[in-house]
């Protein structure tokens, strides 16, 4: 399954598969390379069952590229195994939690 990414006015909200790891780097640089200011990203991670550590950094990368500390970016529909190893790492620090 591929990334689905939908938009509605300043929000993008882009659903991942039940695995969020490096075979999607190249479509989830595609659907994030366009950052503009104001956007607001959803990712929602309502399927994702497994997450390993370049999806991390994905998401790191994506976050400086979207403004940093600016970016607006929320995880919605976390499973609770899949919010443990984003906690773990800290990233409740850097991304908002629906």
């Amino acid at each position: 399954m591929a990334l689905k990414i939908s938009k509605d006015g300043d929000t993008v909200t882009i659903m991942f598969p039940e695995i969020f790891g490096f075979s999607l780097r190249r479509e989830f640089k595609e659907a994030t390379s366009s950052h503009r200011p104001g956007i607001r990203y959803q990712l929602d991670l309502r399927t994702v069952t497994k997450i390993d550590s370049s999806a991390l950094g994905m998401l790191l990368l994506f976050r400086e590229g979207a403004g940093g500390e600016s970016a607006d970016i929320s995880f919605i529909g976390v499973r609770p195994e899949v919010r443990r190893l984003l906690q773990l790492a800290n990233f409740q620090n850097l991304f908002k939690f629906s």
